[in-house]
């Protein structure tokens, strides 16, 4: 491996441990991506029936809930049906989230915000909203904006080059046997 290269993937990983769950001690670094999921899909269905953006939270209001459904929680945040449902009830226990069976579907449980716990959300979002204010105005908007475009393009270059690479011939691992993809 070249030293950039080496260089880029310390950094990758040196990013991704910044503790920004520590803005809002209250909560586990997984509690944090859960409502930020929940944030996300409920203010994209509003907006357009499918999950959002970190920019649509802000226009986000809970008369208009419709929920979300555990399954997809899970998927957003890539964490097991278990863990999700073990989260979920902490959350319920403390006043934040409401599970309901689905109306339509009573296979489906779905996931609101309670009043308390939307208000907490909105909270977390201004504290998380002044640090990366901060954070940016320290780094300088055009220095962002630049990174951005150029980890966009790098994520498109390599998302193009695994697409390249036939699947049986990746590396096996786990115990399981799956292949890397």
């Amino acid at each position: 491996m070249k030293e950039y290269q080496s260089k880029l993937l310390l950094q990758m990983h040196s990013f991704r441990k910044v503790k920004f769950w520590k803005l809002v001690p209250e909560l586990s670094p997984s509690e944090h991506m859960l409502i930020n999921s929940l944030c996300i899909c409920e203010s994209g269905r509003q907006n357009s029936g499918k999950c959002g953006s970190f920019s649509e939270i802000a226009d986000l209001k809970i008369s208009d809930m419709k929920g979300v459904k555990v399954s997809e929680l899970a998927r957003s945040i890539h964490i097991p049906m278990s863990g999700v449902s073990r989260m979920l009830a902490s959350l319920e226990e403390r006043g934040i989230i409401e599970r309901r069976v689905d109306l339509n579907d009573r296979r489906n449980t779905l996931v609101f915000f309670t009043e308390n716990g939307f208000n907490k959300a909105k909270e977390y979002r201004n504290v998380f909203d002044k640090y990366l204010d901060a954070v940016f105005e320290k780094f300088g908007k055009d220095k962002a904006t630049q990174l951005m475009t150029l980890l966009e393009e790098l994520s498109d270059v390599a998302k193009e080059e695994l697409d390249k690479i036939p699947d049986e011939s990746c590396i096996e691992v786990g115990r399981e046997g799956r292949k890397d993809k």
